[in-house]
């Protein structure tokens, strides 16, 4: 039987809400599994689902070796350097000596350094890269680019591009949903996920300092829990920094911050009130965004830094690209404020965009890469 390894619900991140999905949209291509979960210690005794069939402690390095000896059929693996114990997650190279066939998904490839890292960080990434690639059958990467960076860096198995899914909704009713939040009239900003540093907030608060103004209906509403990582290395003390910069900045009123973890339905609400989606994501190197998937799904504009899935998920006028300068994304913010029609053009090309990476269309493409390198075929009703 096919294996997902990773992380997965109820863990609270994007590979486990990936995992998922993934899971569940194979499963309605007639291609069963079970999954095999890496956890922090605070994570392994968290009531998981029954599909569930292993938990390894991330440092745990015996506890992967097991795994891998478990392991006999095809593997889907998801990695993000740190997902995995040791240095920059090099224990998954146990995991990788399990017998049978394994594709990798890339959910980060580096050609730079990222923030505050340095040349021999990334040299040290690039080599846990190639040598995962001597342990598998395939890797799948999630930018269309991901093939070149993978060839220039040495690797010479089979790389498939198979974009990240999205589910397939419905379009929101925007102006109900912000009636619903009290919000009528608001012209309003969104960002959500998992709340750190990456995210770029205070940058978008001092934007929004900027904006204020020139047009005092605007408002950012951001939505997320705090990172766990972040969470366990100080606490709450970065959400309070946040809280401090927007009144320092004034503009304590029109930030809106919906703390915890949200439910689909929630997240649906939310994120469908929302006029424009703001990415401003210092890492460039990211190939892969879930968040900004979500927001292509539900056809929303997105203003964004020019990181690599949002170079090629938000050409042909399906978003704005800047780089981190304030006065630029003010700008941009308030034509895009008083320009209804080029907001509905750019929502229409979203959404349009987003049908042709549903998780079906995704799932299948997952399937038919599964029958060519471990033969798995669906299951006959």
């Amino acid at each position: 039987m096919l294996t997902l390894v990773g992380t997965y619900p109820p863990i609270r991140c994007g590979i486990a809400t990936f995992n998922r999905d993934l899971r569940e949209a194979l499963l309605r291509e007639g291609v069963p599994s079970q999954v095999a979960v890496v956890a922090h210690p605070e994570e392994v005794a968290l009531p998981f689902p029954q599909e569930v069939v292993r938990v390894v402690a991330r440092e745990d390095r015996e506890g992967y070796r097991a795994l891998a000896r478990l392991l006999r059929g095809p593997v889907i693996l998801q990695h993000e350097y740190g997902l995995y114990g040791g240095k920059w997650g090099d224990y998954v190279l146990d995991l990788l000596e399990a017998q049978g066939p394994k594709l990798v998904v890339l959910h980060t490839l580096l050609q730079a350094p990222p923030p505050g890292l340095g040349e021999a960080d990334l040299r040290y990434m690039q080599g846990l890269l190639r040598a995962m690639a001597e342990r598998a059958q395939a890797f799948v990467a999630l930018h269309p680019e991901g093939e070149g960076l993978l060839r220039a860096l040495g690797v010479r198995i089979p790389v498939a591009h198979i974009p990240h899914g999205v589910p397939d909704l419905p379009r929101p009713p925007k102006e109900a949903l912000k009636r619903a939040l009290g919000l009528e009239g608001a012209f309003l900003l969104f960002t959500y996920g998992l709340l750190g540093p990456g995210k770029g907030l205070e940058f978008a608060l001092k934007v929004l300092a900027r904006v204020l103004p020139h047009n005092p209906r605007v408002r950012y509403l951001v939505a997320g829990r705090l990172h766990p990582n972040l969470e366990r290395h100080e606490g709450r003390r970065y959400l309070e920094r946040v809280r401090e910069m927007a009144e320092a900045l004034g503009v304590g009123e029109a930030f809106l911050l919906r703390e915890g973890y949200l439910s689909e339905e929630e997240l649906y609400r939310l994120a469908g009130a929302a006029d424009l989606f703001l990415l401003p994501y210092p890492n460039l190197e990211q190939v892969s965004s879930g968040t900004l998937s979500y927001a292509l799904a539900l056809g929303k504009a997105v203003l964004s830094t020019p990181f690599r899935h949002a170079r090629a998920a938000l050409a042909a006028g399906r978003g704005v690209l800047l780089p981190l300068e304030e006065e630029a994304w003010a700008q941009a913010v308030l034509a895009l404020a008083e320009s209804p029609e080029r907001l509905r053009e750019m929502e229409e090309r979203a959404y349009a965009y987003a049908r042709d990476f549903t998780w079906p269309r995704v799932a299948r493409a997952y399937r038919r890469l599964l029958e060519e390198v471990a033969d798995v075929r669906p299951r006959v009703a």
